[in-house]
C-alpha cells in the first residue's frame, strides 16, 4: 500500500462530494509552499474492505490455470454480486485479493459475512489443499482517493488486520464497529490489543463469529479464552429424497428452509447458512467430516419418500461430538395437504430440536468445573434452578445470572431472563418490596434491548411488566406487537405477548397467542406457564370449564405456581364448585402462606369489572385477606 501524502486537509466525516467515492478533483497546487507542489485533498471516512486470498502463490504454483479460472468465477458469481448489493466499489486488484470501499460501514460488514460465507459454500467440496479461502480485514477512517486508487493510514490499518485474519475469517476494527447503530445481526469475539507490523499503535480488533473459525487461529490474538458467549452450533443438512419415482427435492427443499428460518429466531443459536450446507446434498453423512468443515456442535438430517397419495419424512438431530442420535421423528401427511400442515410440521421440529439442544447444553454445563464457565453456561445452571419454584433454588438463579453477566457484559440474555426472574419473584409472592421489584423489571430488560435491540423475550417481558406492574397497556401492547414481529418463532414472545390482551378485555386474542405459545412449546420447561396463562384467558374470556382444565395442567406440571392456583380457584368459584375451591385455596397457603388478597388487590392488573370481580372470588374461595 502506498503511503499517504505528508500534508492534507480533514474533511467532517459527514462530508462527500457528488460522486461519491471519486474525490480527484478536489486537489489543488499549493505554489507558495517550501515543497513547491503539494497537494490538498478532501478525506471522507470510509469502511475499508481489504481481502486476500490464503496461500495463493502455493495453490497457483500447484494449478495455476485452475487456481485462477476458480478465482475468476468467485469474482463473478459470488464477489462482484455482493460488493455490487452492499454499495461496495473495488477500488483496487492486487491479483490475489482487492481492496473496497463502503461509504455504510454495516454494508462492509454485511458483504464481509456474506463473502466468506458463500465462499466457503462453494469451496467446501475441493480437495483442503486446492480451495480458496480468504483473509478479510475491515476498518473505518477518513481515506484519500486520487489517480483511480485510495491511500492513506486507513487502508494501511485493514490491509494488517486482513494478515492477521484467520482462513475464511473477517477481523474488524473497533473503530468501525463503534459507528454502527445496530450490530444485532452479528456476534463478535473480543481479540483485544493486536500489535500489528508497522503500526507503532496497537489496533483494537475484533474477530466476526462464524462456523469454523477460531480466535486461536488469528496471528497475535492472546489464546486465553475470551470472555464474549460461546453458543452451540448447528447445520441443517438438505434432506434426501428416497422417492424412487418421483422427485420430491422441492418439497424437502422449502422444508428445510422453513427449519433454517425458524432456528434463527433463537438467539442462543448459531445456525450455518443454507450455502454452507448444500455441498452435502445426496451424500452419505459423516458426523467427524460435519464438524470439521462446518464447525458445528449438532445437525439436522432427514429423508423425504413418496408412497402413493402419501408424504412421509423422517428427521434426527446429532451430536457431532459423539456421533449419536439424539432426537429422531417421523412424520406421515397427505400429499394433497402437505402444503398447509408444512409450516405447523417445521415449528413442531425446530422447538423439539430446540428443547433437546438446550436439555444437551444443560448436562453439558452441569458437568462443566465452574472455573471454565463462560455466560452461557452460567445461563443454562440459572434457568435449570429458575422454575424448580422453591425459593432456594429461584434465589441461586439469580446469582448465577449475575455471574453470566459478569462473564460477558455484552450479552444480552442473562438480562432478559433477570427480568424474567424478578417478574416471577412478585407474580410469587415472595417480593417483599414491589415497586422496588417491578422496576427492576423494567431496567433489566432495557438493559437486555440496550445490548440486542431484537431480543424477544426482553421485549415480551418488559411489554407484560409495563401491563402487569404499571397498567401502561398501551406499551405493553406495542412492545409485544415488536418481539411478535422480530421473532415469530419464539414461545415467549407469544406467551407474554398473551397477558395484555386478556388484561384489557381482549381474552379471544390472548388465548389464542397461548395457544400459539403452547405449539411452539409443548413439553418445555415453561410448558407449565403458557398452561397457566391459557387458562387465565379463559378465565377473563368467561370460559371457565377451560379455565379450570389448563389450570389443573398447569399445577401438574408445577404444582409450587401460584398463579395456576389462583386462576383454579377463582375459576372453581365462578362455576359454584366451592368446596374444590376451598381445597385449592388450602394448596395455596402451603406453597404461599405470605400472599395477602388485600395486597393482591393493589397490583392486579386486570382492568375493571374484571379486577374486583378476581378478587372478591379469589376471597371466596378463601384465600387469607
Amino acid at each position: 500500500m502506498k503511503s499517504e501524502p505528508t500534508s492534507v486537509t480533514p474533511s467532517s466525516p459527514n462530508t462527500a462530494n457528488e460522486s461519491g467515492a471519486r474525490l480527484v478533483g478536489a486537489a489543488e497546487q499549493d505554489f507558495d509552499s517550501p515543497a513547491g507542489a503539494i497537494l490538498k485533498f478532501e478525506r471522507p471516512f470510509r469502511a475499508v474492505l481489504v481481502a486476500d486470498v490464503v496461500s495463493y502463490t502455493r495453490l497457483m504454483e500447484a494449478a495455476e490455470v485452475e487456481t485462477h479460472s476458480r478465482y475468476r468465477a468467485l469474482r463473478v458469481s459470488v464477489i462482484d454480486p455482493a460488493l455490487i448489493g452492499r454499495r461496495g466499489e473495488i477500488v483496487k486488484n492486487t491479483g490475489d485479493g482487492f481492496v473496497a470501499v463502503f461509504e455504510s460501514p454495516l454494508d462492509a460488514l454485511r458483504c464481509a459475512s456474506e463473502l466468506q460465507r458463500e465462499v466457503t459454500g462453494l469451496e467446501i467440496l475441493q480437495p483442503p489443499e486446492r480451495r480458496i479461502a480468504f483473509r478479510i480485514g475491515v476498518h473505518w477512517e477518513p481515506v484519500i482517493f486520487d489517480l483511480n486508487d485510495v491511500y492513506g493510514h486507513g487502508v494501511n490499518i485493514a490491509a494488517r488486520l486482513q494478515s492477521v485474519a484467520p482462513a475464511g475469517g473477517v477481523v474488524v476494527s473497533s473503530a468501525l464497529l463503534l459507528v454502527v447503530a445496530d450490530l444485532s445481526e452479528f456476534k463478535f469475539d473480543d481479540l483485544g490489543e493486536l500489535h500489528l507490523k508497522n503500526l507503532s499503535r496497537p489496533v483494537h480488533a475484533f474477530l466476526l463469529l462464524s462456523p469454523g473459525v477460531d480466535r486461536r487461529t488469528v496471528i497475535g490474538a492472546s489464546t486465553k479464552s475470551s470472555r464474549r458467549t460461546k453458543l452451540p452450533s448447528i447445520a441443517v443438512l438438505p434432506f434426501a429424497n428416497s422417492s424412487s419415482e418421483v422427485d420430491d427435492s422441492y418439497f424437502a427443499e422449502g422444508f428445510v428452509e422453513d427449519i433454517i428460518v425458524s432456528l434463527s429466531n433463537i438467539q442462543e443459536l448459531l445456525v450455518v447458512s443454507r450455502g454452507s450446507t448444500m455441498p452435502f446434498r445426496q451424500r452419505e453423512i459423516d458426523p467427524v467430516e460435519i464438524g470439521e468443515k462446518l464447525g458445528v456442535r449438532y445437525y439436522v438430517s432427514g429423508h423425504v419418500r413418496r408412497s402413493g397419495k402419501r408424504v412421509r419424512f423422517s428427521v434426527e438431530l446429532v451430536d457431532v461430538a459423539t456421533g449419536s442420535v439424539v432426537w429422531a421423528e417421523k412424520y406421515d401427511t397427505d400429499l394433497a395437504d402437505v402444503f398447509e400442515v408444512q409450516d405447523d410440521i417445521a415449528i413442531g421440529v425446530v422447538e423439539k430440536i430446540a428443547a433437546y439442544v438446550r436439555r444437551a447444553e444443560i448436562k453439558r454445563a452441569l458437568r462443566k468445573p465452574p472455573k471454565s464457565l463462560n455466560a452461557y453456561d452460567y445461563l443454562l445452571r440459572a434457568l435449570e434452578l429458575l422454575y424448580k419454584f422453591d425459593f432456594a433454588s429461584f434465589s441461586r438463579a439469580k446469582g448465577l445470572l449475575e455471574k453470566a453477566s459478569e462473564e460477558d457484559p455484552e450479552y444480552a440474555a442473562p438480562y432478559a431472563f433477570a427480568a424474567k426472574w424478578h417478574n416471577f419473584k412478585i407474580a410469587e409472592g415472595w417480593s417483599s418490596d414491589f415497586d422496588a421489584d417491578s422496576v427492576e423489571v423494567i431496567r433489566l430488560s432495557n438493559c437486555a434491548i440496550e445490548r440486542d435491540p431484537h431480543n424477544a423475550l426482553a421485549l415480551a417481558i418488559q411489554g407484560h411488566g409495563k401491563s402487569m406492574f404499571f397498567r401502561d397497556y398501551d406499551s405493553g401492547l406495542d412492545l409485544c406487537e415488536r418481539a411478535l414481529a422480530i421473532s415469530p418463532s419464539n414461545s415467549w414472545a407469544w406467551v407474554f405477548g398473551s397477558g395484555t390482551p386478556g388484561f384489557i378485555g381482549d381474552a379471544s386474542t390472548g388465548i389464542a397467542r397461548a395457544e400459539r405459545a403452547i405449539r411452539l412449546s409443548p413439553l418445555g420447561q415453561q410448558a407449565f406457564f403458557n398452561f397457566c396463562l391459557l387458562g387465565q384467558n379463559h378465565y377473563l374470556n368467561g370460559t371457565f370449564d377451560d379455565a379450570i382444565r389448563w389450570s389443573k395442567k398447569s399445577l401438574t406440571l408445577s404444582p409450587r405456581f401460584g398463579n395456576a392456583a389462583r386462576v383454579l380457584a377463582a375459576s372453581l368459584v365462578a362455576v359454584g364448585r366451592l368446596e374444590e375451591a376451598q381445597q385449592v385455596s388450602l394448596h395455596h397457603k402451603n406453597i404461599l402462606p405470605g400472599f395477602r388478597v388485600s395486597d393482591y388487590a393493589r397490583r392486579c392488573p386486570f382492568k375493571e369489572p374484571q379486577g374486583s370481580l378476581y378478587v372478591e372470588r379469589l376471597g371466596a374461595a378463601g384465600l387469607p385477606d
